[in-house]
């Protein structure tokens, strides 16, 4: 009786595990899906942007060749993130630019005193 007991509460274990292994499996899936769903969503709101002029564009900080290259990214990433992080990348630039100017600027002051 014992055994048989000892079988039936390893096979319960078994498959319970087997259920667990599934619904872990399950919601990894669902969740890569929904991560797609909404880069899709995020890629045709991007899209949206070329529509606008390069005027208003730059004004945003951004160019048609960012958005363009933005939605190369794979399908799995969040164009506008990529976006962000090129204009983010392009204000950095501009920011050593300015205090490149700034010094150049110092020193010719320097100089000339």
């Amino acid at each position: 009786m014992t055994l048989i007991l000892d079988h039936a509460s390893s096979s319960r274990a078994s498959s319970h595990g087997l259920v667990h292994e599934a619904l872990r499996l399950a919601g990894a899936a669902f969740k890569r899906l929904g991560a797609l769903i909404a880069a899709e969503i995020d890629r045709r709101q991007t899209m949206h942007l070329l529509e606008f002029d390069a005027h208003a564009l730059k004004d945003m900080g951004i160019s048609h060749s960012d958005v363009e290259g933005a939605l190369l990214v794979p399908i799995n990433r969040k164009p506008s993130h990529a976006l962000a992080a090129r204009r983010a990348e392009a204000r950095r630039a501009e920011h050593a630019k300015a205090l490149e100017a700034a010094a150049a600027l110092r020193d010719e002051h320097v100089r000339i005193s």
